[in-house]
Order: structure tokens, then sequence, then C-alpha cells
């Protein structure tokens, strides 16, 4: 009849981020641990992969005991919540120019991903002049630690030396507030570095891109870069395209296929910038510089437009989209707290008139306040964000997935902090790496509690399903339904009933895939329990299509236009016969039945269908299908049966009042349908009975004996029989359990001793007749002599009783 075609593929799309195997890390109270996080994988010397978590506010060790410098932990991907170890990154100080006091190492830290390297950074770290004496300066430039893959200095570019501010010109109105490292990405391409610099310039914000390939280096290229916006070597402020306090670098990011698919693009944050915020592109030119080509404004005053900032392909177009946070967004009609912008890539042709899609978040919910590129969580060829909303009750992290139109406005995922006892959650994510090789990217979120919490993406099945109905059409005169031919899976549906009325409307099919559910198994608490799979939240796992029938005899348009008439009219047939004589009619051409012997009268009825108009057949007259007669009888007649042709049925309901008759399915064109109902005429008589006064002349006496002195039944005394016979000399009752016979007789006296004790009853007519109650005869079952045979009397039925 039909064949569903279901093909289970191994990549998959739904939403799919598992929220009861997440994995715990935890740091000590106070440190911030968690401010900063990434996934990271190193290849070298053994493969490994690690949560970096930076906690800004640890304690220091060895020379700096005593102060908070900060620090950078890794942690194994395990269930322990307590085995992070802290990365040895610098130890050392010298106090007489330095100070890593209050550095906030590890505010920031970024991965290359597998096998790549890693930066931390420290955007508060001081330079010291003239230490402890009375014009003694401090100037918090910043700096950052990169790291090779495994951790480790293993080359010239790794180490602490990443302070371009450092030998420049001091002061706040140049780099003595550079405070380099606020934020710091890497390059897709792996080539380059980013620093912003937000306190550059009077903070007017500076970025710099930086040569970080060790090959290329190898070579001796050194002329690529570095550049910085103002001009790496003229250093010349006025090329900023924001105002001054606009924090340019705030946040950064790059990506290709931004302004042209094979242009690499800078992305700069500035959320002070003409006091909305503001986003700049910029590109590389051969000057050292970093030239503006776009600028992205705020549309609310202090709405921190630019706080965090992100690229990825949202609808797989070939172009990044890019996604801004402005997490001080404020509406408060609507109690909106944060909002993330979305620039879908007008194909590199960006100009004012970019219209954002907008995400809102709740009141005071600084939602925004970090937005990252997970990839593609489900692996439905889409690119997917995170929105972190740290102060959304305990804090919350949103998850939106990409689409061909875009991206979906509803989040398909709601991480709460309160369902992991994790307060301000969501401050930081990370994502876009596998971390257990299960070919999907897992997401960290880092809090303000010192928390840091891994949710691994759970595998997503996905279900290409496609019912083909194959005939198209249900031909109710063949059978050749093809079972499971051309089905991939054994599917189980009844065939076609042989007697389906309803064959006018389609029959629905469902097909709805679920996942056996897999019962949990015991691991062992240093191995991660292996996810089981999840079905894909859209499009839904239930299909639905529709099958017809094959409308034969309805017409070039299949739309049956029937004609169906009905003609009747009464009479009676002997009985045995099948004459039918119909009533004869009063001078107003009315039919009259006349009551006599004869208690039944037929209804004869005649149903067409044949066209209205001979010369035009088309228009009507076509098979009329489910086609019902239903006849209501009035209290005097009750039906008693039919003579109808066999493709009819009719039925009665139970007091026989109401018959609905199927006059066939269907009545075809240019044919006709006669049926004979019988029907019962009902009379209610009522007649006296005349009780005639006889007086007793039988006496009885004798001793009086208790019930308990009888043994038998002649012990009781002499026996009083009575016959009673019913005869029917006329016509047959038409249903059986119409006449009852009813025996009373005197049976107690008033002190409650026997006075006509029932012995026994015998009948002789009708073998499903039923005497009642049996237990009435014979309570005490006393023995006794059997009552006299009793010969026929006639038509009808005879019962004898003894007393």
């Amino acid at each position: 009849l039909f064949k569903a075609l279901v093909l289970c593929l191994p990549l998959i799309w739904g939403f799919n981020l598992d929220t009861t195997h997440t994995l715990h890390k935890l740091g000590d109270p106070g440190t911030f641990f968690g401010f900063s996080l990434a996934l990271h994988q190193q290849r070298n010397p053994d493969p490994q992969s690690w949560i970096l978590v930076g906690a800004p506010r640890a304690a220091g060790q060895g020379k700096l005991t005593g102060s908070r410098p900060g620090a950078l932990f890794r942690c194994p991907i395990t269930p322990e919540e307590y085995d992070c170890e802290r990365v040895d990154i610098d130890g050392d100080v010298r106090w007489d120019r330095e100070s890593k006091h209050n550095q906030w190492l590890g505010v920031t830290v970024k991965s290359q991903g597998i096998g790549g390297k890693v930066v931390t950074c420290a955007h508060l770290y001081e330079l010291r002049q003239r230490v402890n004496q009375s014009s003694e300066t401090r100037d918090p430039i910043g700096r950052c630690y990169v790291l090779s893959e495994d951790l480790t200095n293993r080359d010239d570019l790794d180490g602490g030396e990443w302070k371009f501010c450092e030998g420049r010109p001091q002061g706040h109105e140049q780099f003595g507030f550079c405070q380099q490292g606020l934020s710091v990405s890497f390059t897709p391409d792996k080539n380059f570095i980013l620093f912003g610099a937000p306190g550059t310039y009077n903070w007017k914000g500076e970025m710099r891109v930086q040569l970080l390939n060790q090959t290329l280096l190898d070579l001796g290229i050194y002329d690529d870069g570095p550049y910085e916006v103002a001009d790496e070597k003229q250093l010349n402020a006025q090329l900023i395209p924001v105002p001054y306090h606009s924090y340019l670098g705030f946040s950064v990011d790059s990506a290709m296929g931004i302004m042209s698919l094979g242009e690499l693009t800078f992305v700069a944050g500035a959320p002070r910038a003409n006091h909305t915020g503001a986003v700049v592109l910029l590109k590389k030119d051969n000057v050292y510089r970093l030239v503006p080509q776009h600028i992205f404004w705020g549309e609310e005053l202090a709405s921190s437009f630019g706080y965090s900032v992100a690229t990825t392909d949202l609808n797989s177009d070939g172009w990044t989209d890019l996604i801004v946070g402005a997490p001080n967004f404020f509406d408060r009609k609507a109690e909106i707290g944060g909002a993330v912008y979305v620039y879908l890539n007008p194909f590199g042709h960006w100009d004012d008139q970019a219209r954002p899609i907008r995400l809102n978040g709740t009141y005071d919910s600084m939602f925004g306040m970090t937005v990252s590129n997970v990839g593609d969580l489900d692996q439905d060829g889409y690119g997917d964000i995170a929105v972190g909303a740290p102060f959304d009750g305990d804090g919350k992290v949103f998850i939106y997935r990409g689409s061909k139109s875009g991206i979906e406005t509803k989040p398909a995922q709601v991480l709460d902090g309160r369902d992991f006892d994790v307060r301000r959650f969501g401050y930081s994510i990370s994502g876009g790496l596998d971390i257990d090789n299960n070919h999907y990217p897992d997401v960290a979120v880092g809090s303000l509690n010192d928390s840091v919490v891994l949710f691994r993406s759970r595998p997503v099945i996905h279900v290409k399903r496609d019912i083909t109905i194959d005939p198209p059409q249900i031909d109710l005169e063949q059978s050749n339904c093809k079972d499971r031919d051309g089905v991939c899976l054994i599917l189980h549906f009844p065939s076609v009933q042989e007697n389906i009325r309803d064959k006018l409307r389609p029959i629905s099919l469902v097909i709805t895939h679920t996942i056996k559910p897999v019962p949990p198994r015991r691991h062992s608490a240093k191995r991660l329990e292996k996810l089981p799979p999840i079905l894909n939240v859209s499009p839904s796992n239930t299909l639905h299509s529709e099958v017809n029938f094959l409308r034969e005899g309805c017409g070039n348009d299949k739309i049956c236009q029937s004609n169906l008439k009905l003609s009747y009219q009464f009479g009676t047939r002997p009985l045995n016969s099948d004459l039918f004589i119909p009533l004869p009619k009063d001078e107003d051409d009315v039919q009259v039945f006349s009551l006599s012997d004869q208690r039944l009268v037929v209804l004869d009825i005649t149903v067409t269908n044949m066209p209205s108009d001979p010369l035009y057949p088309e228009e009507d007259g076509d098979d009329a299908h489910a086609a019902q007669l239903i006849i209501s009888l009035p209290n005097t007649l009750s039906y008693a049966g039919s003579r109808i042709p066999e493709q009819m049925r009719c039925q009665a309901n139970q007091n026989g009042s109401q018959v609905e008759c199927d006059l066939g399915n269907p009545v075809k064109r240019n044919s006709k349908v006669r049926q004979n109902c019988v029907f019962i005429v009902k009379l209610n008589k009522r007649s006296k009975n005349i009780f005639k006064k006889l007086y007793s002349h039988l006496f009885f006496s004798g001793a009086v004996r208790g019930e308990s002195a009888m043994s038998s039944l002649d012990d009781i005394g002499s026996a009083v029989d009575f016959e009673f016979v019913v005869a029917n000399p006329g016509q047959a009752l038409q249903t059986l359990g119409s006449a009852f016979l009813n025996i009373m007789w005197p049976y107690e006296l008033a002190n409650e001793k026997w006075l006509l004790y029932p012995a026994s009853l015998t009948f002789q007519g009708h073998p499903e007749t039923q005497c009642s109650p049996t237990s009435a005869l014979n309570p005490l079952k006393l023995q006794g002599s059997s009552p006299a045979e009793l010969g026929s009397h006639g038509v009808g039925g005879a019962s004898h009783c003894r007393l």
C-alpha cells in the first residue's frame, strides 16, 4: 500500500548539551576561578585534553607569597572536582621595576585549538619607576604570556615578553594605562595574535596584531607586522576612528569572509564610544597599520555595545556573521536588561542601513556580557552561539542555533546555574572543541563563584523520513498491497478492511520515531561515561501523510455528485408469502391501514441514483458513497425485520424505534435499490378482571405439627394440584418473551406458619421457556411422590403446580 523511507544518518540535528553527566571543577574561594577559561588539546608529548581556567585573584607562591598575582590552572577531563593544577608561568619578580600584586593574571585565556599555543594575560601588570621615592610612578601597562601546547616555554615565542606598551611614552594620554590583555585572541589561520589595550591614548583604546608563526620567523620573514590602529610606527592617535574614553580593544576577534571571502578582517569592540558603544572592522595595510573599514554603532545610551564580540557563519552561506553583546542595554517598559545584536553578513556589502537581529535578555540580567562561537554543536552544518547572562537569577547561558535563515531567535537550550549550584554562572564561555572524542564540540562555562562546569554534547540522531504512496490511491476492487516491499525498517500497519465505509476521506498515515532508552550502567569514577544519543528536536519526530481512495464513478473532477431519490408505499404481505399488497387509499390519496387480525405492516422503499437530466449525465448521478437510510418509528410501530438485497445491512436500536440501513458503498450510477421493512402494530389492551366470590365449603382439621417434624412431602398432608393451560389459536407471536404467566398462591399465615407448601412445577411447551424463581419450590428439600404426567394441551403450554 505504501512505502515509508526512513534513513538514519550519522550526522544530526537537535540540541544536545547533556545536563546530567556534567563535569565540575572547583577552585579556592575568592580567587575568581572561572573568570576566564578555554578548552584546549595538546598532541605532544602526549595527547591530552584540558580545561584552562583563569583565577585572577589567586594567591602567589614563592617570591610572590603574600600577594595576589593571579594564576592559570589546567584541569583534566575527569569526574574529580579538585584535580586542577596550577600552571607554572612566571614565579620571578623584580620589585625595583615591576609589581605583580593584583596584576590579574588569568583575566583572559585563549587557545589556538588542537596542538596550538595558549595565551593568558595580566592586564594590570605594573611597571614601576623610582620605587620607594616620593616621585615613584606605576604604569599598569599589562602583559601576556604565550605557552606551547603542553603549557611550557618551548620556543622563542613563548614566555611573558608580550608587552608592547613597555618602552613607549607613559602617562594616561599615551601608554601608561595601556592595560594590554584585557582581551586577546588568535586569528583562525594561527599566524597572528591579537591584543586589546583599551587604556591606550587616554582610553581611546588600541588593538595590536602581531605575527605568531614560528615557521615564518624561521624563514626570516619578519616584515608582516606588527599592526596597530594608530600605526605601529607613527603612534598617531588621530588614526583611531573613535573618541577618547571609548575603550577600543575591550573585546577583539578576527575571521575570514567578513569583508571579502579571501581576506582576514579584525573586529574590535569599543563599548563606550559615543556613550553608546561601537564595533570597528579593520584590515591590515602594508605600512603596519590597521585600517577601519566599517563601524557599527550602538542604539542606546550606556548600553555597552561592543562589550563582547564573536564571529561565526550562522547560515552556512560562506560569509562570516557578526555577534555583538550589549549587556547594559535597558528598556524599562519591556523589562529588557541586556541585548545581543546578530549581524547577518550581506555578502561583504556592509552599510549603515544594516539591520541586525536583536536578542533580548531579562531585566538586570547582563545578557550579552559574553558571547561565544561554540562551533556546530549539533552538526547540522550551521554555526551556533552561546550567550551569557550571569545576573539572570544565579546566571544562565542561552544556546542559539544557526539556521538557513540566519539564527533561531528562540534559544534551543538554556543552562541555569541554579541547577548546578553555581552563582554568577555564565560569566565566561568556551566551546568549539571536542573534548570527549565523540565528534561533537563541547562547552565549558565559568562563573564568579570559583566554579567551572563542562557540558558535553550528546550525539544527535537525525532521521530523514519520507512516505511514498504506491499506488497513489487505494483501489478497493484490487488487492495489490506490496506489504513490506520498499520499506527499509520493519513497520507494523493494518491493511484496508473489507467493510470500510468512509471511502471519500483519505486515510491518515503517521510515522513516529523514538530512541529506546538506554539503562544506566555502572562505570568507573575516574572515567567519563559515554553519553547516549538523542533525537533531533527539529523537525518533529512525527511525520504525517495521507492516502486517498480511487474514486471511480465520480466524474473527471473526482468529485462525486450523486442524485439519490427515494419512493415508498405501505402494504401488507400474506403469511409465508413474498406477495406485496399495497394498502388502499382514501379520497385524499393517503394509504389507510385497517386494524384486524393482521398485526403487520410492510414498508416498501425504493432508492434510485440516476442522472437528473439524461441529456447531461455528467452533471450528477455519480456513485453515492456511504449512503444510509434512517427510519424513525412512532410508538405504535416496532421493527420486526427486513427483506433486503445482499449488499445492504439493516440494524435496529434496542426498542425497535429506529432502523439504520446501509444502502451500499457505493450506490452505483444508474442503480436502483429496493427493500421491504416489516413492522408490528403494538396495541395496549386494557380489560377488567371480574372476580366472583365463592364461599368455601371445605374444612381442615387435625393435630398441629411443626416444620422440624416433617421428613417427607407425605408428612405435610394431602396434595393440592393446580393445572394452567395457555393457548393461542390466532396469529403467531412475532417475538419471544412477549407473553408471561404469573402464578401466585397463599404461602403462609400471619404467624409465619405454612399454609400451602410449594412442592413442584412441571411445564410442557416451548423448550426455551424458563420459570423462576426455582428456589421457591420445595425449599425444605423434602422427598415425596412425583406429580402426574401431563399431556399436550394444543398450541401453547401447560403448567402443573402441586402445593
